[in-house]
């Protein structure tokens, strides 16, 4: 987990923090007058207050920490207990400590020193065993005021639970008489039953949850079940309220989901600071695809200065020049980046922005696709891919996970997430609205920048995290018998 450079940097910045707000502590020590501040540091508007400038210090430290976590070249554990050291220091020399804060600050060094020295922040559990099946059915619910079509996708199966990927597609009638429905969103508060269940060929039932988030005319999510199905489970009957039958989902048809065509497992060659910058890179170009164009985190600047000081990226990476580049070539400004612009980005970046441009008027082909490919594991994660979607100008990529580490600070050091079409052009990934069981299972949508266009016979996902890429090439199609049931 990195180096010794980057907890030296921690410290003596720390350090330096320290001799700052003691040295504004001495100044403010005595009122012009020779008398003493009052307790509490209640000084004049804009003077010097121990208890907001020791604050605003524990968050400077605790960010730049967040910083070199991200990177992977410090421990959760190491930032926390210069920060702590940081806090009691101060607070001790600008006598405002407090009994109760005092008692919180020895617990928390106490913790901190029951901690495995440099162990990385620990996963949501671990990567689990997984099960696809192909689903491949639609519901399509017919309705004056809310038509949709419910897509029902791949079951992924773990020993705890169990998640069918879904989406929805509403119709809303263009007359805009259903304008009070259509501005709450895409989702299933617009299915006509009151209950959803769903019951095997056994008898055994299970509880239903729909889960995920939607726009104005798609939703994306999972069916999640309660408790799993067994692998012996012929059939899953979706059942409405208490007694209609909606649609049968066959378990059997597609016991051992299509592989991926190729798969590889690589390490990445960037640089641990080089990848936190790819990250902002990534923001970035998911940014220019919505509306108000791109932005850019006004802390740029500061993040490369300290990835730099800490020895995280090399004096001459080329990364933040790529990065000004884009910055530059988007209108992207304040970001506080100093080195100069680099003459060509990379690839990727620059296939997507290809694809930002003004495509043909009006929506582009709509298709879902289920997927059945179990990864392998990226730094102790297995993603299971259950469903790639095009709907309403807008791509998804439907991921279940087990073993994906918890965010740390402000930072989430996640996975990059990129997707290239049959014709060679690539799309951003940005994980959105993660839904997390209590074993340690999580669901969520990979939306790509740019959306994808006519259905692709192949895609090539690549994953990356902090020690691990792996690259699969993966087959696209409807699944082979798309049955649709209105109701």
């Amino acid at each position: 987990m990195g180096d010794d450079r980057a907890e030296t940097y921690l410290r003596l910045l720390a350090e330096s923090e320290l001799r700052r707000v003691l040295r504004l502590l001495g100044q403010a020590g005595r009122k012009p007058d020779g008398g003493s501040v009052p307790a509490g540091g209640l000084l004049p508007d804009g003077a010097f207050r121990p208890g907001s400038d020791i604050a605003s210090s524990i968050a400077q430290i605790s960010w730049v920490g967040d910083v070199l976590i991200a990177a992977g070249v410090l421990a959760q554990d190491r930032v926390s207990r210069i920060a702590a050291e940081l806090d009691a220091a101060l607070t001790a020399r600008a006598r405002s400590e407090s009994p109760r804060r005092a008692t919180r600050l020895n617990l928390a060094l106490e913790r901190i020193g029951t901690q495995r020295s440099g162990a990385p922040p620990g996963p949501h559990g671990t990567a689990q065993p997984m099960q696809v099946t192909l689903i491949g059915r639609k519901l399509r619910v017919a309705g004056e005021r809310a038509p949709s079509e419910l897509h029902l996708m791949t079951l992924v199966r773990t020993p705890s639970g169990a998640a069918v990927t879904a989406a929805m597609r509403m119709h809303w009638p263009p007359d805009g008489s259903c304008a009070d429905l259509e501005i709450t969103g895409a989702g299933p508060q617009h299915l006509p039953y009151n209950q959803l269940w769903a019951v095997d060929d056994q008898g055994t039932r299970y509880r239903l949850e729909l889960l995920g988030e939607g726009e104005t005319a798609t939703w994306q999510g999972t069916a999640d079940l309660s408790p799993a199905p067994p692998p012996g489970a012929r059939w899953l009957d979706l059942i409405a309220d208490e007694t209609r039958r909606l649609i049968r989902l066959d378990l059997t048809r597609a016991k051992a989901a299509a592989p991926a065509l190729s798969s590889a497992t690589e390490r990445p060659q960037a640089a641990p600071g080089e990848r936190v910058l790819a990250g902002q890179a990534e923001r970035i170009l998911a940014s220019a695809g919505e509306v108000g164009g791109a932005s850019a985190d006004p802390h740029l600047g500061e993040i490369i200065t300290v990835l730099a000081a800490a020895g995280a990226i090399a004096p001459d990476s080329p990364a933040p020049g790529h990065l000004a580049a884009l910055c530059q070539r988007l209108g992207a400004r304040g970001h506080g980046i100093t080195a100069a612009a680099a003459a060509d980005i990379p690839v990727p970046w620059a296939s997507v922005l290809a694809g930002l441009d003004p495509g043909p008027a009006g929506p582009g082909p709509e298709w879902h696709a289920p997927f059945g490919v179990i990864l392998a594991d990226v730094d102790g994660t297995r993603f299971a891919l259950g469903g790639l979607t095009s709907a309403a100008g807008t791509s998804h990529l439907h991921v279940v996970a087990t073993g994906v580490p918890l965010p740390t600070g402000g930072w989430d050091p996640g996975f990059s997430w990129w997707v290239r079409d049959d014709d060679g052009n690539w799309h951003v990934g940005t994980p959105s609205y993660p839904h997390w069981r209590d074993c340690g299972r999580v669901a969520f949508r990979v939306r790509l920048t740019p959306p994808l266009g006519a259905r692709p016979d192949t895609v090539e996902v690549a994953v990356t995290g902090p020690a691990t890429r792996i690259r699969a090439l993966l087959p696209v199609r409807e699944a082979p018998e798309w049955r649709t049931l209105d109701t």
